[in-house]
């Protein structure tokens, strides 16, 4: 009897494992088409936008730009 539920268990542990190796991937999947997502926005931002949504970004490229050489 003991060694059925050893097996019972051990088949539970498995199943658990690969239940959370699945949701693993499916997060990585999920991150993935929000980076997809979230970069083709930015790619159809005009200028205005893009200083509006990065102000500080934007700042630093500008002080960055006038520096010389």
């Amino acid at each position: 009897m003991a060694d059925v539920e050893s097996k019972t268990v051990h088949a539970q542990e498995h199943e658990q494992r690969n239940d959370s190796i699945y949701a693993e991937k499916a997060e990585v999947s999920d991150f993935k088409a929000s980076a997809i997502e979230a970069e083709n926005a930015e790619h159809n931002m005009t200028v205005l936008q893009a200083v509006r949504a990065y102000p500080m970004a934007s700042f630093w490229a500008f002080v960055v730009s006038l520096q010389r050489r």
